[in-house]
């Protein structure tokens, strides 16, 4: 454990790489997936096979119950030796778990025609057919879940990295494959029945060769062993058996916010498959989505920090803490910022090239996209590790129920009104208001007005310069280009927005040195060597 807590800013900095990368990897693949699937079928078939998908993803994420995060908690706190057991305790758990979620699928199943009242009949009837297969999936891929966090708690980066690149593609050729050879719904969700076998198989296998041989799941007594060893550090204990309670104590809350979390996802479309039309709905589906590449940077950052906030806190290392948290938002700061306001920008070009085909229009998908991924100018950092590292679950699930209530009051009247439009604005105003919130409650841990939770000073300097070359490139982009193909718009306004971000950055001192480094370090993929 101290050897750890002794990591190098390089060797983080390597870590921290390796995920970034596997992640940008996966979402680049989700998006090709999203891509292809919209180009394949047609706005109603899209509507259904984005609503079948909908449902198995919250069924999911209900059903994994927080446990897999329980991991990174729990794997600094017990002996090398214990982690088999309290692995196989974690899966057999999502195990029940997954089952009781297919049954719930199955159960859902019977209210769509009253809930989908204003789709057609035979929409509803393919949902029907294909919801059952969904249940099947869902049962065997909740149980894999941990896995990843397994491989990261393990100091595993690269397996972890791998594992996640490689399920996404198996993913993607379940799905898109049989679409593209013409085979139709059907035997597309029959192939992805095959990937979650595929998944299950092979993510017990990987576990059962990474994991310490020879440990028991549970004692004799079905208790937590009472047995502590000293760390070396001299800071903190070691236990040898998490129990099931304790693990529950500490999960259930992460779950309840996961689940909320879910429904906060999809809340926005479930208000507008519920007032409007289903064409509307698959509007909304390709309008209302993050852009991918942006979000998985602080997502990733936050699994390899989250370990390292916690020791810190363990050990009452409150200043490192501090001084971790800053830098790792100042790095995810340079990058997620200044990519919102261009792809804001080249909203109306990625929306027409990615999404649009000929007598398929996505144009009213426009501005709620670009209120939408406003949302993305929060989201330098994960909250919820910080949260997670002062064992504050509770307030992780209590600002994601705050975020519903406040999306649903705010989305209900404005989609009303105001149509799609409406509901990202909501959506939009909803997360601004539970994040001032939310930097009150992590400022109370760290004991800083929510006015320091952040480094405010340098997120606004990037703000600022972001917004000042997004209007330059807007006035280009308006009158140079505006007959210009989106595909070439694109390329051509994202390479200049992008030299004259990165030279104007290093030209104020918003990019040191040391990011300069560890910009062409990753830039060249040393960390996969």
């Amino acid at each position: 454990m101290s050897s750890k807590s002794n990591i190098s800013p390089t060797t983080l900095t390597e870590k921290t790489g390796v995920i970034v990368f596997a992640r940008i990897i996966t979402t680049v693949i989700d998006l090709a997936l999203a891509i292809a699937v919209v180009r394949l079928l047609s706005k109603t078939d899209f509507a259904i096979m984005g609503y079948v998908l909908m449902i198995h993803e919250i069924a999911r994420n209900i059903a994994v119950l927080g446990f897999p995060d329980s991991i990174f908690y729990y794997f600094e706190r017990i002996t090398s030796t214990a982690r088999r057991g309290f692995a196989l305790q974690t899966v057999a758990i999502l195990l029940i778990s997954g089952t009781l979620a297919g049954l719930a699928i199955l159960g859902f199943n019977l209210f769509l025609p009253s809930l989908l009242n204003q789709w057609p009949g035979e929409s509803i009837r393919v949902l029907q057919q294909f919801l059952p297969l969904m249940a099947v999936v869902s049962i065997l891929e909740i149980p894999t879940w941990p896995t990843t966090n397994i491989l990261l708690a393990s100091d595993r980066q690269k397996g972890a990295a791998w594992y996640e690149m490689s399920t996404s593609v198996i993913a993607f050729g379940a799905l898109v494959l049989p679409l593209a050879l013409g085979y139709g719904l059907e035997i597309a969700i029959w192939s992805l029945v095959g990937y979650s076998v595929i998944r299950f198989v092979g993510s017990m296998a990987l576990l059962g060769i990474i994991l310490p041989k020879n440990i028991r799941l549970i004692d004799s007594e079905n208790t937590l062993a009472s047995n502590q060893e000293e760390d070396t550090s001299g800071h903190y204990k070691l236990e040898n058996r998490i129990s099931l309670l304790d693990q529950a104590k500490f999960s259930l809350p992460l779950g309840l916010s996961s689940l909320v979390g879910r429904f906060n996802k999809y809340i926005d479309k479930f208000i507008v498959s519920i007032f409007l039309v289903n064409t509307a709905y698959a509007e909304y589906s390709v309008a209302a989505n993050e852009v991918p590449l942006i979000k998985v940077i602080p997502l990733a950052v936050g699994s390899v920090l989250i370990s390292r906030y916690m020791q810190f806190n363990l050990q009452s290392k409150k200043d490192e803490l501090l001084s971790l948290w800053y830098k790792g938002i100042e790095k995810v700061s340079l990058l997620v910022i200044p990519m919102t306001i261009l792809f804001t920008l080249l909203a109306p070009e990625l929306i027409t090239f990615l999404f649009e085909t000929e007598g398929v229009s996505y144009a009213n998908a426009v501005l709620p996209f670009q209120l939408y991924n406003l949302i993305v100018l929060i989201r330098v950092t994960h909250y919820g590790s910080i949260l997670q590292a002062f064992g504050d679950t509770k307030g992780v699930f209590y600002f994601s129920l705050n975020l519903l209530a406040a999306n649903v009051i705010l989305s209900v009247p404005m989609t009303i009104y105001f149509g799609i439009v409406g509901t990202a604005l909501g959506t939009l105003i909803a997360n601004l208001y539970n994040w001032l919130l939310l930097l009150r409650r992590i400022g109370t841990h760290m004991e800083l007005p929510f006015w320091k939770v952040l480094p405010f000073p340098f997120y606004g300097k990037v703000l600022a310069l972001s917004v000042g070359i997004g209007l330059l490139m807007f006035m280009v982009k308006e009158y140079l280009l505006m007959n210009m193909v989106p595909l070439y718009a694109i390329l051509s306004i994202s390479l200049v927005y992008l030299v004259i971000y990165v030279v104007a950055s290093r030209f104020i001192g918003l990019i040191s040195q040391e990011d300069w480094t560890t910009i062409k370090s990753w830039a060249g993929l040393s960390f996969l060597r």
